[in-house]
């Protein structure tokens, strides 16, 4: 289900790819954050019982791991290279490590109590993030950079996307196929220079 809504946003992307003057990678963060909105609503559900927060949990990794990763890899990247924004940049980069954490112990957390404590906890952590993101972060960065610096920084986002799409789904092994090496070898050499 949740490979078919990052399906469904790609080729939406794609689509609107011919119009890519028009896109900024603000754009495409804020798009982004909507889906993600709505399952954390049903991840912070007092009411909502495991089956529930369960199943939108499932579709919330997946989505957030496709939005994370091209966020990191360009906007962040963008941000730790303006003096003025590094400590903006940095403190995504945590809170993204601290939720990709909560997400994997969350894929095998097999006590429902504790699966539904740390679930609630994804969801306020990452609400807090996007709203950090939507009311400081992206409105900073739209008055410090040009629609050009926003255009190719989208233009990178939707490559980065692309690549994750190819890859399979996040459980999934890696595919042989030499385009899925390629990116593979693409990623590994980021994180080489990143450390």
């Amino acid at each position: 289900m949740a490979k078919k809504v990052i399906k469904a946003k790609l080729n939406q992307k794609k689509a609107k790819s011919a119009k890519e003057a028009e896109l900024d990678i603000i754009d495409l963060i804020m798009n982004d954050h909507k889906p993600l909105k709505e399952l954390i609503e049903t991840m912070k559900d007092e009411e909502a019982e495991y089956e529930e927060k369960k199943a939108a949990f499932d579709q919330f990794g997946p989505l957030l791991k496709a939005h994370a990763y091209p966020e990191e890899q360009t906007w962040y990247v963008a941000m730790k290279e303006d003096d003025d924004m590094i400590v903006e940049g940095l403190e995504g980069d945590v809170e993204h490590g601290l939720a990709d954490q909560l997400c994997e112990e969350l894929k095998r957390e097999e006590d429902e109590d504790m699966f539904m404590a740390k679930v609630k906890v994804l969801a306020e952590l990452v609400e807090h993030h996007i709203e950090e993101e939507e009311e400081d972060m992206l409105p900073d960065y739209r008055e410090n950079s040009t629609a050009e610096e926003r255009m190719e920084l989208a233009a990178q986002y939707l490559q980065f996307q692309e690549e994750i799409e190819e890859r399979g789904s996040e459980d999934a092994p890696k595919e042989a196929s030499p385009k899925a090496r390629k990116a593979d070898r693409r990623l590994q050499g980021e994180e080489r220079r990143r450390h």
